[in-house]
């Protein structure tokens, strides 16, 4: 081979060296919207939300930790402005079904205690950020429906909640819990 040819062939795979890094990021990039896409859609599904969203964006998805819990948590906060917005057909569909019914008046009769303990405001925020099935966002603004709960100061006290449950369910899934409840007992 000639200077000339070793030169061309040098060239072209410094050329589809960088086509190639630049494909591999692409991936990283795409990968990364796909997965944010994914732990959105899955944070606001009700009854999960971000209890399952955040440890299967670290466990399973293997996601920062960091990266994880901004996406729950933004998708999680969008949750009761998101309710508001279609509140009237959202309960007027959902109102059809018995179940529902029933659920709706289980729910205000189990959260009376809690708003009653604490108060309307703090009340909703603590039942909103314990990280237990059948509370969260969700059923934040189902309680604050039915104590007709000006919308403003719900999606307040539904977002701090939410920032509270967040903070816990992150402990939670980074060991931090596990390792205090370790040297305890």
């Amino acid at each position: 081979m000639t200077h000339v040819h070793c030169t061309v062939v040098l060239g072209i795979l410094q050329r589809s060296r960088c086509i190639l890094g630049g494909l591999r990021y692409t991936g990283r990039v795409l990968t990364l919207v796909r997965n944010i896409l994914r732990i959105f859609l899955i944070t606001i599904i009700p009854g999960v939300e971000v209890r399952g969203a955040l440890p299967y964006a670290i466990g399973v998805l293997k996601m920062s930790v960091w990266e994880a819990l901004l996406v729950a948590t933004l998708a999680n906060l969008c949750i009761a402005p998101l309710f508001y917005l279609l509140e009237k057909p959202l309960l007027a569909v959902a109102s059809r079904w018995t179940w529902f019914r029933r659920y709706r008046g289980r729910l205000a009769a189990r959260s009376g205690s809690i708003l009653a303990k604490y108060g309307l405001f703090v009340g909703l925020a603590v039942f909103v950020a314990i990280p237990l099935p059948g509370t969260g966002a969700y059923t934040g603004c189902l309680i604050a429906e039915i104590v007709r709960m000006k919308k403003p100061l719900a999606i307040a006290c539904i977002s701090l909640g939410v920032l509270g449950a967040c903070a816990i369910v992150f402990l939670a899934s980074v060991g931090v819990i596990k390792g205090v409840l370790a040297k305890w007992l």
